[in-house]
């Protein structure tokens, strides 16, 4: 009896407990797709509902009026088109530099590898607006002020020194025999490393590219720094021209701000495999 009265106190205990975690996740599901939900329907809204008393989730007249002059009358097709060229040549340039690095510092040993990789994290340490001005006069003295190319390369300073971490970390969880096998066979280190390593290590370096792509696409203070015209300017810095001294277009920002969400949940529901394996693929080494 005592031990039956032992198990029915335990199992009520766990039950509680499941009870208690699965009511704190669906409260913090709520908290985080609540803002969501309020975008996306008021994006749909007239101008005319978007204040009234008292306010409702739903429109009760749907419109996609606020699309069509996101798409008509403001910048924000060619600030798409601009932030999909930004972070693609983040991505690439963030993957080929932070591998190379990524590499040096797990596979070969020299004085001071370990200053360097934490010097390289300093980089995530220093407030962004401390750089504006030195990043701003670099850009411009390479003549690439108000440009996409630009933009580009002042997002590596966000981008490269966690990502060369992450690619650091998965090329370290790879046994060094596979290479040292492949170069038994014939091949050089850098054969080895192609053909060797890089498979191997996809699922991280997916990962690694999909979150530098992700930080240039909602970056706004750099890129609202470097870019004055339609042609550079980012579609995160385009929402601001919604907004003028006395009035904000409240129903164009949902809407654009859909716009932008869409292709980010996109991008994570293709990727999710990868970029789950990518960032836990380097957590154990062996």
């Amino acid at each position: 009896m005592a031990a039956i009265s032992t198990r029915q106190r335990f199992g009520a205990r766990s039950t509680a407990a499941r009870i208690g975690v699965w009511s704190g996740l669906a409260v913090i599901t709520v908290w985080t797709l609540a803002p969501i939900a309020v975008m996306v329907f008021t994006s749909f809204k007239p101008s005319g509902e978007i204040f009234q008393i008292p306010p409702t989730l739903l429109p009760s007249d749907w419109t996609l009026e606020n699309y069509v002059s996101v798409f008509t009358t403001s910048s924000m097709p060619q600030a798409l088109r601009n932030s999909v060229v930004v972070g693609l040549l983040v991505a690439l340039m963030t993957l080929t530099l932070g591998t190379s690095a990524g590499y040096a510092l797990a596979r070969i040993s020299f004085r001071g590898a370990r200053s360097i990789s934490l010097f390289i994290l300093l980089g995530q340490m220093v407030p962004l607006t401390v750089l504006l001005l030195a990043l701003f006069r670099m850009i411009n003295a390479l003549g690439f002020n108000d440009t996409v190319v630009g933009v580009a390369m002042a997002h590596l300073v966000i981008t490269l020194p966690l990502v060369t971490w992450m690619i650091r970390n998965q090329i370290a969880a790879i046994p060094y025999e596979l290479e040292e096998a492949a170069m038994v066979d014939g091949c050089s280190r850098l054969d080895a490393f192609l053909y060797a390593v890089l498979p191997v290590a996809g699922p991280g370096l997916a990962a690694s590219g999909m979150f530098a792509f992700l930080q240039s696409w909602h970056e706004f203070v750099l890129a609202s720094v470097l870019t004055r015209s339609d042609e550079s300017r980012t579609a995160p810095v385009a929402l601001t021209e919604f907004a003028t001294e006395f009035d904000v277009d409240w129903g164009a920002t949902m809407a654009a701000s859909v716009i932008l969400t869409v292709p980010l949940v996109i991008a994570f529901v293709a990727l999710q495999r990868y970029l789950v394996n990518g960032l836990t693929g380097g957590a154990v080494k062996g």
